[in-house]
């Protein structure tokens, strides 16, 4: 399981909304991108910028970015599911992630959601980045 595919299953546990792992529509949570339906959702994303990658222990700070849409007509329905990312994930830790990922914390790098504007559709967009400390055995790195 990718480490963004472990960022879609944790909000999914922490009720921020649904995931199709196999692609199937129905779903509000997506990976990288958000697709043209539906309004509400979000989309799950590494992104770069962190710390240099220790190469003797497992330990790893990666960022993650969930873009949040809401619909044209009102612009708190995004800001809403911004805001419940934010609040699911900061100063989140000390857990075991969906795909046996070690979170030791994840860290909001605002102190909330950031207005991006409207999409090509009109509909309004958040960003939320957060900074995630993880632990994660690799060939080279086993501490």
């Amino acid at each position: 399981m990718t480490l963004t595919e472990e960022v879609a299953n944790l909000l999914v546990s922490l009720d921020v909304g649904t995931y199709h792992a196999d692609g199937t529509p129905g779903g509000t949570i997506y990976l990288t991108a958000l697709p043209p339906r539906p309004d509400v959702a979000l989309a799950v994303a590494l992104y770069g910028g962190g710390s240099e990658a220790s190469v003797l222990h497992p330990y790893d700070e990666p960022r993650v970015q969930v873009r949040t849409r809401g619909t044209a007509e009102d612009v708190r329905t995004g800001e809403r599911l911004a805001q419940d990312a934010y609040d699911a994930l900061h100063g989140l830790g000390m857990r075991t992630m969906p795909g046996g990922t070690w979170l030791q914390l994840a860290v909001g790098l605002q102190s909330g959601p950031a207005y991006m504007g409207r999409d090509d559709s009109g509909r309004h967009e958040w960003t939320v980045n957060v900074r995630i400390e993880v632990q994660r055995s690799t060939p080279n790195r086993t501490g």
